[in-house]
């Protein structure tokens, strides 16, 4: 009972590592993103229409979108238009594979 709380800590300071480790920045073109929960392909594709952005695949879940862009700002206008998170599709991609 005694360490539940550190082992907490540890498990939301690994997330955060991973996350912010995998966090699009501006120069990133291929981007995840991560619509809400409970946004379906469509949401998550209307985000990425928004923003000024093209569909490159779908990424396995309903929310989440791999999308293109050129435009520096693109991710800021994802952010604007809903999503949740942007994450770099190239850097996802090297984590995740096995």
């Amino acid at each position: 009972m005694d360490l539940i709380p550190a082992g907490l800590l540890l498990v939301v300071s690994v997330v955060a590592i991973f996350l912010s480790t995998l966090t699009a920045d501006a120069g990133s073109q291929d981007v995840a993103v991560v619509a809400p929960p409970w946004a379906d392909a469509a949401d998550a594709a209307a985000i990425v229409a928004r923003s000024g952005g093209s569909i490159v695949a779908g990424a396995g879940m309903a929310n989440v979108i791999i999308a293109h862009s050129d435009n520096p700002d693109f991710i800021s206008r994802l952010y604007h238009s809903g999503a949740w998170l942007v994450l770099d599709a190239i850097k996802l991609r090297g984590c995740l594979s096995v």
